[in-house]
């Protein structure tokens, strides 16, 4: 963010530009939006350069030719993409000018914008893995020197328009690649440094799992912190600091290599390690001559158990060293592994934007591209335009989140404290964040797509649709047979045992006199059966999503807790009969849950469900859109409707669930403005 945007608080916003945050936001949002930048043509038009036949040989001066290829990105992956930095490491790299690139449009050759070192390491890392083309981003993509008379961000001239395509769309050129690869500028000299960097790799500095995780008993507290400071020194290079690549390597995914550097004369040293494995099976360092080639996951899953092992050990002191915790907290911005930072109930999106915060971005508004490109952001906003007109920047990146379906938490009571707070600390602390995912281990993929559906924002609130529920008869399954009751086939999508439990529920349904709803469930049970052995990733968006809410159904009534039924609300068609059943947790006072109207038609008694889903928009050939899978389910309190007959409502809870709702149309809703954050004004 800008300098002068970036710490600026709320009420500062508000104060400065004389308007309160809300309708700050709705003018944000009337600036121009574009999904049409992610042009595909730039995937399938991949420019590469094709690794030279023979290495560059130190002290000659004669120049390596490097040539231009073009690939198909969405059917050729077998390429390195390339992260690092363009300024050169502290470290010392040597000279520049032996590499000589073929123009773009042309057969001449010019001198390399990258140095020699990152190109002498990548192509010798390219011999030792058998591939041929490199895609390089000052190489690959039209440079701003490239089109040098050209201010207009709109321009139409076909380099223009290349170089807003492939900064649009880089991200995707790293996650297709099966060799995304990271440059790490500062090398390993030291023994002792190897040993310790594979003593990490290995695990054998914490003990524990997920939220357990703590130092090792077989490894004195000393030797723990020197793995740190090894750690901060990695972590202090240029790589780590900037924010397109926090972007680079976010995107590579679990395909990314980190390359290391280290002194020849640890040649010997690092053979030893050969077979040697991480926790989740990968070599640890490779088998590259003079490079240590480490997975980045591997790197992150360690160094953010062994900061977060140690940051709990120093929580249990009198007096805990200050500096130490801010070296750890450095760290795990820097390195910090999601899945174990946060909880599982926890968005990741303002993590994200913590850690952009703390990047060297260049220019300030690239902040919206990069949190887009990670966090699946379909909508995006025309940064040139809001930056020449003077537009907040910290809002534009909550806007921006907002107009994605990211979820502000309007139910929670009025905190006065929300106005001091700058925009990144507050979306941390407004986004929803108990969420309920049925499979634990990998509750974040669930969350990152826990998001609404087409939102617009006005001053009222955050418009979107979705099916309204009237939640009725609560059902205590704890007397009920922990087996289930029998269901032929045993077998499907899910485990016979989550099977036999719903075939209880249709059975017991029946009896209770709620025929549509039991038949719904012995139909979801028949198409489950089709599905026996398909895995997640081959299913289709509602056959996944079914499945997920099947088993949180399924795996409530094993654990004897209680469930709710509800039936599709409308307030003028009367009755309806019950055609979802949510995992219910009674609390007090929730029988009283509307707390006024505007019209008739809102005095209703009891309490609510929203719910909505639809799959990603893929109805391009053209662009990619970015987009996710959008679900939500939501205990909700209606506060009444505006003058269209609008419902208002404010998000109680989490609320998972089996709903039928087919052929019944999306109904448009608002969630009002949290109330702290509308008090913001001038």
């Amino acid at each position: 963010m800008n300098p002068t945007d970036k710490n600026s608080s709320l009420s500062q916003i508000a104060s400065q530009r004389g308007r309160s945050i809300t309708s700050l936001l709705v003018d944000i949002q009337d600036s121009p939006t574009t999904t049409q930048e992610r042009a595909i043509s730039f995937i399938e038009n991949l420019e590469c350069l094709r690794l030279p036949r023979y290495p560059r040989e130190d002290g000659s001066s004669s120049k390596v030719h490097v040539r231009r290829e073009i690939i198909d990105g969405l059917q050729y992956s077998n390429y390195v993409a390339l992260s690092y930095t363009w300024k050169a490491s502290e470290n010392k790299e040597g000279p520049s000018g032996s590499y000589r690139v073929q123009k773009r449009q042309s057969k001449e050759f010019e001198d390399s914008r990258p140095r020699d070192s990152p190109l002498d390491r990548i192509f010798h890392y390219m011999r030792a893995i058998r591939v041929e083309h490199l895609w390089v981003d000052q190489h690959s993509i039209v440079q701003g020197e490239d089109t040098p008379d050209c201010n207009d961000p709109t321009c139409e001239h076909d380099l223009c328009v290349k170089r807003r395509h492939g900064m649009a769309v880089m991200d995707r050129v790293y996650s297709l690649s099966d060799h995304p690869v990271g440059l790490l500028g500062r090398p390993i000299t030291l023994a002792w440094e190897m040993k310790m960097l594979a003593n990490l790799l290995q695990g054998k500095f914490t003990a524990g799992k997920w939220q357990g995780v703590k130092l090792s008993r077989k490894r004195n507290l000393r030797e723990a912190w020197v793995a740190v400071r090894l750690l901060r020194r990695i972590t202090n290079d240029f790589w780590w600091t900037r924010g397109w690549v926090f972007q680079e390597n976010h995107r590579g995914g679990i395909k990314m290599k980190l390359l290391i550097r280290y002194s020849d004369h640890l040649e010997r040293l690092k053979r030893r390690y050969e077979g040697v494995r991480s926790p989740y099976g990968s070599p640890i360092f490779g088998d590259v001559k003079g490079e240590l080639c480490i997975r980045s996951v591997d790197f992150f899953e360690q160094a953010t158990r062994l900061c977060l092992a140690f940051r709990k050990r120093l929580a249990t002191y009198r007096n805990p060293r200050r500096k130490r915790m801010e070296i750890l907290e450095r760290i795990l911005h820097r390195a910090g592994k999601y899945s174990l930072i946060l909880g599982p109930s926890e968005p990741m999106t303002p993590q994200i934007i913590a850690d952009l915060d703390e990047k060297d971005l260049g220019e300030p508004w690239d902040m919206l591209s990069i949190t887009a490109n990670c966090c699946g952001y379909s909508v995006r906003l025309n940064q040139e335009q809001l930056r020449d007109q003077g537009a907040s920047l910290s809002l534009s990146i909550l806007a921006q989140c907002l107009l994605n379906g990211e979820v502000l938490h309007n139910g929670r009571p009025h905190d006065h404290s929300i106005r001091d707070m700058k925009v990144s600390k507050y979306i941390k602390h407004a986004l929803f964040s108990e969420f309920e995912s049925p499979d634990s281990t990998h509750s974040h993929t669930f969350n990152k797509s826990c998001r609404f559906i087409n939102p617009r924002l006005s001053p009222s609130g955050i418009h979107t649709r979705g099916h309204l529920w009237k939640l009725g008869k609560v059902i205590n399954t704890s007397n009920w047979p922990s087996r289930g009751a029998w269901v032929n086939p045993l077998k499907g999508g899910l485990k016979g045992t989550r099977r036999k439990q719903l075939a209880y529920l249709a059975r017991w349904l029946k009896a209770e006199g709620h025929r549509d709803l039991s038949a719904k469930i012995w139909d979801y049970l028949d198409r489950d059966a089709q599905l026996s052995g398909v895995h997640g990733k081959e299913l289709n968006f509602v056959e996944r999503y079914m499945r997920s809410m099947g088993e949180a159904v399924a795996d409530a009534i094993e654990s004897g807790r209680e469930l709710i039924l509800g039936s599709l609300w409308d307030a003028d068609d009367g009755y309806s009969p019950y055609m979802g059943v949510f995992v219910w947790e009674s609390r007090d006072g929730s029988q009283a849950e509307i707390r006024g109207s505007f019209e008739n038609r809102f005095r209703v008694d009891g309490m609510f469900a929203f719910t909505a889903s639809r799959p990603e928009d893929t109805s391009s050939d053209e662009f990619d859109l970015n987009d996710l899978d959008r679900h939500v389910s939501f205990q909700v309190q209606v506060e009444g409707g505006n003058a269209e007959g609008v419902p208002s409502l404010r998000i109680k809870r989490w609320l998972s669930g089996l709903c039928f709702f087919a052929g019944v149309s999306r109904s448009d809703v608002v969630f009002p403005w949290p109330r702290d954050l509308a008090d913001i004004t001038p």
